[in-house]
């Protein structure tokens, strides 16, 4: 195995001590987390694919309906201000499972991800540093990127995996719907629409997931300690769910997405062009397909919320429920026609910003928020310290989030980076946006009075001290691309 050494540049200012009487408080509190079986807690790791801040956590679209989502959140701790390590599922899910950043692994893209990548591929990998310390580990679903998988990735690190190590679940192209599809099938993966009424929820890919996860904590013959991980494909397209989630979302009460607005790209660089982009706004558009698409965005993610809230649920009437972390999040956002666009793959806010909820008995204080800057990047190394594991020497970038999680006053980094391509940055603080391009051209946007990224103050010399705060964030190496094959090795 080849060790890596990363120097980073990770952006902690020292945690501010707080009276001894808190410090003794915290690790007791901490230890709740612990029982006296094994001595370490279980891990719950709810993956969502595409699901951006139309939540009811988030509060970005009133229409959006998660009451299950909130539900959790009041149980713990959600972070408002999550971004992801880059705005496209395989660089995403790659440094979350590894903990190693884009620009250090040369990550960009989606086919280069994990077993392709020298860098990510001789990493100890999240389910295998669990695996190798103890833990039973078993999922489904879409953890890793993919949706179907080789046994190079979903075999490794994992004790578990459903149906099984070498076999993906059933297609969505075997679901059978109610009428002809929007589309057509017009391009790979743009499309939606509801399900024929044969098609029950357990016939939904995703249905099958939660099903699978629910009777795994039901059963309590898990193996403890263990980490189960369920992956949910939706809301990514195809937007595929059962009739009864349309109905919710009335087509003549959809409305067009608040932040749209047609000139909102005069005053931004022609970089942004040159990343990658699709058409489905255009085709969208002109074939008056905007509102039913965006019910259709609603519908699965109303979907998906009703999921989790049957794992939860199931988790909660178990006999793990008091010895289990959880941790919800998602890979990436999703514009659904802000800036021009239909779906991620840029550095705005709407592309970025991710759902990320913590759960951590005797940790987490329930209700609580915090605003300060996270990145999934911070997941690894958080489960690392919340279950009192030590993590790869000289291999995770993130923070610790435990932190802010025993203390939300707590000195915190001033930003987290997101990248989508070489030398492509984005650099979100509590009041701020800023994005770099390779070629040196800049936003800013102030999200104080500019939710939606309306007016690029970049060009103001006004902002010039914050734009040279900002760009201290950018990290100091740019790996070049890592697309460089890599032999498939035994499972560890």
């Amino acid at each position: 195995m080849i060790k890596i050494k990363i120097k980073s540049k990770i952006k902690i200012k020292k945690y501010d001590m707080k009276p001894a009487i808190l410090l003794f408080l915290s690790v007791f509190m901490g230890c709740a987390l612990c029982n006296a079986n094994d001595g370490k807690p279980n891990i719950l790791f709810i993956a969502i694919d595409d699901l951006n801040d139309w939540t009811d956590t988030l509060m970005s679209n009133p229409q959006a309906k998660t009451p299950h989502m909130d539900k959790l959140a009041s149980k713990g701790m959600l972070f408002t201000n999550a971004h992801c390590a880059a705005p496209a599922c395989g660089p995403s899910r790659s440094a979350i499972m590894s903990g190693i950043r884009p620009s250090t692994s040369g990550n960009y893209i989606n086919k280069s991800s994990l077993i392709h990548n020298p860098i990510l591929n001789n990493s100890v990998l999240l389910p295998e540093f669990f695996q190798q310390n103890g833990y039973y580990v078993a999922g489904a679903g879409k953890l890793f990127h993919g949706y179907h998988f080789n046994y190079e990735v979903q075999g490794r690190g994992f004790d578990e995996y459903y149906p099984s190590k070498t076999q993906d679940l059933p297609s969505f192209a075997g679901l059978k719907f109610s009428s002809k599809l929007p589309l057509g099938g017009w391009a790979r993966q743009a499309d939606w629409g509801p399900c024929h009424p044969d098609v029950t929820l357990d016939d939904h890919p995703d249905g099958i997931t939660a099903n699978w996860a629910t009777e795994k904590l039901r059963e309590g013959a898990l193996k403890e300690p263990f980490f189960l991980g369920a992956g949910i494909f939706q809301p990514h397209l195809p937007n595929y769910a059962p009739q009864e989630y349309f109905d919710r979302f009335p087509l003549e009460d959809i409305e067009l997405p608040e932040g749209f607005r047609e000139d909102d790209l005069d005053d931004v660089p022609a970089a942004h062009a040159k990343m990658a982009h699709n058409p489905w706004l255009e085709r969208i558009r002109k074939t008056k397909q905007w509102k039913p698409a965006i019910q259709a965005y609603l519908a699965c993610t109303a979907m998906v919320d009703d999921l989790i809230g049957q794992i939860v649920a199931a988790l909660e009437d178990s006999k793990y429920a008091d010895n289990t972390i959880i941790v919800l999040w998602s890979d990436h956002g999703f514009q659904l026609g802000e800036k021009g666009r239909w779906g991620k793959y840029s550095l705005w806010e709407r592309a970025t910003r991710v759902n990320m909820i913590w759960v951590a008995p005797g940790v987490t204080r329930p209700g609580s928020t915090t605003a300060k800057p996270a990145n999934l990047l911070d997941i690894y190394p958080t489960l690392a310290s919340l279950t009192g594991l030590e993590p790869p020497e000289g291999q995770l970038e993130g923070n610790d989030l435990s932190i802010l999680m025993k203390d939300p006053d707590a000195a915190w980094g001033e930003a987290t980076v997101t990248t989508f391509g070489y030398k492509n940055y984005g650099v979100r603080s509590e009041r701020y946006r800023y994005i770099v391009y390779e070629d040196g051209t800049e936003e800013l946007y102030d999200h104080t009075t500019d939710k939606w990224e309306w007016n690029n103050f970049a060009d103001n010399p006004e902002y010039a001290a914050i734009k040279k705060k900002m760009r201290k964030e950018l990290p100091t190496h740019h790996e070049p691309s890592g697309v460089t094959y890599v032999p498939p090795r035994p499972n560890r």
